[in-house]
C-alpha cells in the first residue's frame, strides 16, 4: 500500500512539534532521531553529505536547536505538504515551512520549502534524505545572523 498524504501530513506535525521542543529548550533528541532512518542524505548549496543517525547525529542536532535560538527562532510551521509517490514504500515530500524569529522586539517571518525523502521503515515514515535552499542566506538577509 502507497503512502497516504494523511501519513506524510501527521509526520510532519510530529516533526514540527519535535521542533518546537526544541526551540522551547526542551529538546527530546531521542524522539527527533526517530524521526530519521539509520541513515541519510542532505543536500544543499554548499553540497551533497552522508551520515549516520548515531550518537554524533544526536549532538548536531542538539546544537542545531541550541544556534537556532540563539539567533531568536521562536517557531517552525508547516504551511503545506506537496506529496509525490515513488513506490510502495518511499515519498517525495516537498515541505513549505514558516520560521519565526524575535529579533529587537520585532517579530520576523521567513517562508521557505524543504524537500524530504521518506520511507516505510518497521512500519513507521523515517526521513532518509533532504534537500534545502540557502538557510544561510535567508537568514543574513533577514539580518538574524
Amino acid at each position: 500500500m502507497a503512502i497516504a498524504a494523511a501519513e506524510v501530513e501527521a509526520f510532519f506535525d510530529r516533526y514540527a512539534a519535535a521542533f518546537l521542543r526544541g526551540l522551547q529548550g526542551a529538546p527530546d533528541i531521542a524522539d527527533v532521531r526517530s524521526l530519521y532512518s539509520t541513515q541519510y542524505i542532505a543536500a544543499g548549496p554548499d553540497g551533497v553529505m552522508a551520515g549516520d543517525n548515531d550518537a554524533g547525529f544526536g549532538e548536531w542536532l542538539a546544537k542545531a536547536y541550541d544556534h537556532y535560538r540563539a539567533i531568536g527562532t521562536t517557531a517552525m510551521t508547516v504551511t503545506g505538504v506537496d506529496i509525490h509517490p515513488i513506490d510502495e514504500s518511499h515519498c517525495l515530500a516537498r515541505v513549505g515551512w514558516n520560521s519565526t524569529f524575535e529579533k529587537d522586539g520585532k517579530r520576523i517571518d521567513i517562508p521557505f520549502t524543504n524537500s524530504y525523502l521518506l520511507e516505510r521503515r518497521d512500519g513507521a515514515l523515517k526521513a532518509f534524505g533532504w534537500i534545502t535552499g540557502d538557510e544561510a542566506k535567508l537568514l543574513k538577509d533577514a539580518g538574524l545572523v
